[in-house]
């Protein structure tokens, strides 16, 4: 909603520079195979000459450096996109649920918000603390939980429509922008044992395909669908908001 439109541009964004990126890596591998494949052709041809097919492979290794480094990339730039789609997740749950709580107050009726006294004599308005104690609930709502206890807990508030097997999809993601962030893309012991299948052993780095992408993307807007029609069902006054 109010977060999610810029989020989706910077991740869609993102995509396309993933796209540019393989295409590069794409031309810069079939570069260095049609060197090597020279290389090997001169010097299976035992030319007398030994300059010429040593400068070959030199040029056909360099190429193969450049498109590792490409692959690399690649590689890097779609780990960081799930990053930047769970942060467009995270971002749109503390943004709408901090304005469900503006138009309907029954939200925080249960949430043992309170300001102390110093909050409240330099705040520039009773309207302003309350919206600066609405982010703080909403953010406290979604640091404290994962994707399966949001989906509980909205389902609780009334929330339909979510998938039965989507909390562990999603999970799956956010423990790999997990591994991104905190151990700098390698699987740790507590990695492996809540993703099998997804590296082949403890050390390795996490690896995320184009297609990987498109399907974490789908199960997000598995998420974010349902989850915002029940907003807009319950508090219409948000979809002004929006436009």
């Amino acid at each position: 909603m109010l977060a999610l439109g810029p989020i989706l541009e910077s991740v869609l964004h993102m995509s396309e520079l993933c796209l540019h990126q393989m295409k590069l890596a794409s031309a810069q591998n079939k570069l260095a195979s049609d060197k090597v494949g020279k290389a090997t052709r001169l010097l299976a041809s035992r030319m007398e000459e030994q300059t010429k097919p040593t400068r070959v492979l030199k040029g056909a290794i360099k190429s193969i450096e450049a498109s590792t480094r490409a692959l690399a990339r690649f590689h890097t730039l779609n780990l960081w996109q799930v990053v930047m789609l769970v942060t467009c997740v995270e971002s749109y749950l503390q943004d709408v649920l901090a304005s469900a709580a503006n138009a309907d107050p029954e939200f925080m009726e249960k949430s043992g918000q309170s300001a102390v006294y110093a909050e409240v004599i330099v705040a520039k308005s009773v309207e302003a603390l309350a919206n600066e104690m609405r982010v703080s609930w909403a953010k406290g709502w979604v640091n404290a939980r994962r994707p399966t206890s949001w989906i509980e807990g909205l389902s609780n508030m009334g929330a339909k429509g979510y998938p039965p097997d989507l909390a562990p999809r999603l999970e799956r993601i956010w423990d790999i922008r997990n591994a991104v962030v905190h151990k700098a893309g390698v699987a740790d012991t507590h990695f492996v044992k809540r993703q099998p299948g997804v590296v082949k052993a403890v050390g390795d780095r996490v690896r995320v395909s184009h297609n990987d992408i498109n399907k974490f993307a789908a199960d997000v807007s598995e998420f974010l669908g349902p989850t915002d029609r029940w907003f807009l069902d319950r508090c219409p006054s948000l979809l002004a908001a929006t436009e």
